[in-house]
């Protein structure tokens, strides 16, 4: 794993930020879900094609696989991977990277805590069929619930 931006350390949150951290999901994501998105991402032979948001401005993480690379990336204005967070050169690193990461663990990579980070539900949306970035089938998605 090649880590490019530092996540945000848990000594920097504000109380309210902390107590939100805490009642994050910290069970881990695990091999099966894993295993699962690095399939799909390696099957979308498009980067736009992997994991993210679409709606203007910010639009939080990503995930993408692009000539043998996976990487963890912010997306802007619906388009990325725009600048790498992570990356890995294989996919059983990619797969025991993401299989011990869970929400909690999540919210501190990117530019800001917590915001549209990667979530187990954002990976379970993902392996839909009918998975769109489109931010409002994934909030219809999570309606669902």
């Amino acid at each position: 794993m090649k880590l490019f931006a530092p996540k945000i350390e848990t000594k920097k949150l504000t109380k309210k930020e902390l107590a939100l951290y805490h009642n994050l999901n910290a069970v881990p994501y695990g091999n099966a879900l894993a295993t699962s998105v690095s399939q799909k991402l390696i099957k979308s032979k498009d980067a736009h094609h992997g994991l993210y948001h679409s709606h203007r401005d910010y639009c939080g993480l990503g995930l993408f696989y692009e000539n043998g690379l996976f990487t963890l990336a912010t997306v802007n204005d619906g388009y990325g991977p725009d600048s790498t967070v992570a990356s890995f050169d294989s996919q059983t690193y990619f797969i025991s990277w993401l299989a011990h990461e869970n929400d909690q663990s999540m919210s501190l990579y990117g530019e800001k805590f917590n915001n549209q980070t990667i979530t187990k539900i954002r990976l379970e949306w993902y392996l839909e069929d009918n998975y769109s970035p489109v931010w409002n089938a994934y909030c219809t998605y999570v309606r669902s619930f």
